[in-house]
């Protein structure tokens, strides 16, 4: 009767407008590879112009892998050989499970290959992520060179590939009858979340769009950075209230389809329009909030996001990254007790392992992450001239 019970005010919870900013919480990936694009951009378009036009291809290559990988080796490493160790319960096979498929697909992680696998053995299953970034990051200069070199023939390449790449998604919802989204309350669409995952999610030629989009507004930002011009009231105010709104029926706009009894089902109308558009859409309206705040256009919005005690958590999020998705199976495998929803519970039981998430990525920051990036600019540093005197 509780179980019973439980199910009805979880379904209650999960029919709740508020309740999609979890549900929708996906478009949130779609953040940072719009992130990773731009800055890609940025910061090599700066290189080529203090370079005129050279810069190492090699080094550039070797900075990112460096970057990511001795931390998040050894984190796996970890979770090959010792986590096992780390506790027990009744449902410790799961953690056993996890270890065993690291030592049988470490190497994918290491070639940032692993989302071209099943996932099956599954092994730090968030790392999808990586593969996929690494894969645009290195396809990325063909794109962003042709901007700096050639601007009409690079934007008209860069505009060619990602509408290809839009198509591509339109053809892959089309082919495979994907939801919108995943909907984690509406319980009928779970049995195609794994045709999602498979065909759409986790493949770079679909998450491309936003990386592009973010390569345009890293040459957009460069190329305007010492412009003059400034827009005027009226249409920053028109661009702040059209992103607000599309970020919002991103977000929300989902929220009359999610009762499966009133909406059996979902027409093909908005899956074939909110499906493979959501995504690229998110990238406009982030695009436009780092834009207008980077020129003076962001007011409260810049404020907040400029609040300095971002920084120290900002720092920790890559390890955080790494290590929240194996700290849950461990947490969740050694319950001894049966769990009875509530939203307050829940709530706490987050923030619980939010802090002790944390608490873990600050030791496995200064201990091996700044270790090997101080041994990185040790390495690669350029030697300072002699003085003369």
């Amino acid at each position: 009767m509780s179980i019973e019970f439980d199910l009805m005010i979880f379904s209650q919870d999960s029919y709740s407008w508020a309740m999609q900013s979890i549900a929708n919480g996906t478009v949130s990936v779609d953040t940072f590879f719009l992130m990773s694009g731009l800055l890609v951009s940025f910061l090599l378009l700066r290189e080529l112009d203090r370079t005129k036009g050279k810069f190492n291809i090699g080094l550039y290559y070797l900075h990112r892998y460096l970057r990511l990988t001795p931390v998040y080796a050894v984190i796996l490493g970890y979770i090959a050989t010792l986590m096992v160790y780390s506790g027990t319960g009744p449902n410790w096979y799961s953690v056993t499970l996890v270890s065993q498929g690291c030592r049988i697909t470490w190497w994918r992680h290491f070639l940032y290959i692993n989302n071209f696998f099943p996932m099956d053995p599954e092994c730090m299953g968030q790392t999808w992520y990586l593969d996929v970034d690494m894969q645009l990051f290195i396809v990325a200069p063909l794109f962003i060179y042709p901007l700096w070199r050639w601007k009409k023939f690079g934007l008209a390449g860069l505009a060619f590939v990602g509408l290809a790449c839009q198509a591509a998604v339109f053809a892959l919802y089309a082919i495979y009858d994907l939801p919108p989204t995943i909907f984690f309350s509406r319980l009928g669409d779970l049995a195609t979340s794994n045709d999602y995952f498979e065909h759409y999610y986790v493949d770079p030629w679909a998450r491309a769009p936003v990386y592009l989009v973010g390569i345009w507004f890293g040459w957009y930002l460069h190329v305007t950075k010492e412009s003059p011009i400034r827009l005027s009231k009226p249409v920053v105010a028109l661009a702040w209230t059209l992103s607000t709104a599309a970020g919002l029926e991103i977000v929300y706009g989902l929220t009359p389809y999610v009762d499966e009894s009133k909406v059996p089902e979902i027409s093909s109308a908005v899956s074939m329009t909110y499906g493979p558009l959501h995504r690229t859409a998110w990238a406009f309206v982030i695009g436009w909030i780092i834009f207008a705040c980077s020129r003076g256009y962001g007011g409260f919005v810049n404020w907040f996001l400029s609040w300095k005690g971002f920084m120290p958590l900002g720092r920790l999020t890559y390890c955080v990254y790494l290590i929240h998705y194996d700290f849950l199976t461990v947490f969740t495998s050694s319950v001894r007790k049966q769990y009875y929803y509530t939203m307050f519970g829940t709530v706490v039981t987050c923030f619980g392992v939010l802090v002790f998430c944390f608490a873990l990525a600050f030791l496995a920051a200064v201990t091996i992450e700044a270790s090997f990036l101080n041994l990185e600019k040790l390495l690669f540093s350029s030697p300072k001239p002699k003085s003369k005197n």
